[in-house]
């Protein structure tokens, strides 16, 4: 039996993943998406759809 992790912590490591590179993920409509992914809301496919959409969509209108 394996080891349950939780969302948080998934995703503090990938926090410090993405730091140690550089980056980070500071938008809150795509943390959700991911959170949702997580939890087997949606697909992985839907996630990066609409993380592609969202950025895009972010990439048009920087406001």
């Amino acid at each position: 039996m394996g080891s349950e992790v939780s969302y948080e912590e998934a995703s503090a490591f990938a926090d410090g993943v993405l730091g140690a590179a550089g980056h980070q993920v500071s938008d809150p409509e795509l943390r959700e998406i991911s959170r949702r992914s997580f939890e087997g809301e949606i697909s992985s496919e839907e996630a990066v759809a609409l993380m592609l959409a969202r950025v895009q969509a972010m990439s048009a209108d920087p406001s």
